[in-house]
């Protein structure tokens, strides 16, 4: 399987630091690191399965767009928008809700990760649609569960649930899937993917950059975020930002009928907002005032 992985904040071994970690979770939420662990624990089985046919796309933005989806996962059976979650517990996905199951009780959570991963599925169809593939691939919304301590109770749900302990049957099912699509063809949606190019172009890698779909895999630095745009009405790419504490009733105003939102750009100083920066600052004069206060402490106790 080649692994096509945009991943932020990681370091050239692959691993992320504390000061990495801490810029991630700014940015992207409390569960951002979380994500980025439970994605670790399933490719290793995606790879036991599946073979070089197969690419995943991990935490990519779809090119000229500022939509950023968690994993996609291109092979000769099907295109797959998959999304991990990290939650621990007994839940309940019924149709388009999402809850956990608390002794008898439903208790509906703020974050609805049923209609979330539905949604992103949403966004990578219409954006596939619009680079020439209209009828020809038709995305299906997977939502993984990485923790073998979650139980899932599905009925009718909109987008496929797979648990922990399930995940081998369904990389093996994939790997003995009827193939519709050629791997010449899975490489050209992945380049459309990742350069927004028309599948036409995208078909005849322009660079050394596109044309890593046909070499080994590699581990590369990009972007990522759990929460992405969705399509409403007339198929164009809605904008909405979810952060951890929010409902899934996040959409935001419809954009024009193009691939391309605009969106005001923030100032950045380090790859942060200047609000992200401030709560940077503050926790580290929190730390300092402790570190403070403390060799103050022990140094009146040697007096004494």
């Amino acid at each position: 399987m080649k692994i096509i992985d945009k991943t932020p904040f990681r370091n050239e071994d692959g691993s992320i630091s504390f000061a990495n970690r801490i810029q991630g979770t700014l940015k992207y939420g409390l569960s951002w690191y979380d994500r980025v662990l439970a994605q670790e624990k399933i490719i290793p089985v995606l790879e036991k399965h599946l073979g070089r046919s197969f690419i995943l796309m991990r935490n990519i933005t779809l090119g000229g767009t500022d939509v950023e989806l968690p994993m996609i996962l291109i092979g000769p059976p099907v295109v797959l928008l998959v999304n991990v979650i990290t939650e621990q517990g007994v839940f309940r996905a019924k149709e388009d809700e999402w809850g956990k199951i608390t002794g008898d009780q439903f208790v509906a959570s703020k974050v609805n990760h049923v209609a979330r991963t539905a949604r992103m599925g949403q966004v990578l169809q219409v954006f596939l649609d619009r680079a020439g593939l209209k009828g020809m691939i038709h995305v299906e919304s997977v939502l993984f569960s990485a923790n073998p301590g979650t139980h899932i109770e599905s009925v009718r749900p909109v987008v496929r649930i797979v648990m922990s302990d399930a995940l081998d049957r369904f990389a093996a099912s994939l790997a003995q899937a009827k193939a519709s699509l050629s791997p010449e063809m899975c490489a050209a949606i992945a380049q459309v993917a990742l350069t927004g190019k028309p599948i036409k172009q995208a078909k005849a890698p322009a660079s050394e950059e596109e044309a890593q779909l046909q070499a080994e895999p590699e581990d590369n630095q990009g972007f990522f975020q759990e929460e992405q745009e969705t399509s409403q009405g007339d198929g164009s790419l809605g904008e909405f930002t979810f952060e951890d504490d929010e409902s899934e009733n996040a959409l935001g105003t419809e954009q024009p009928s193009k691939v391309k939102p605009t969106r005001k750009k923030k100032q950045r100083i380090m790859g942060l907002t200047l609000p992200q920066l401030g709560i940077l600052l503050g926790i580290l004069l929190a730390w300092l005032c402790i570190v403070v206060f403390f060799f103050a402490y022990v140094t009146a106790q040697l007096n004494v």
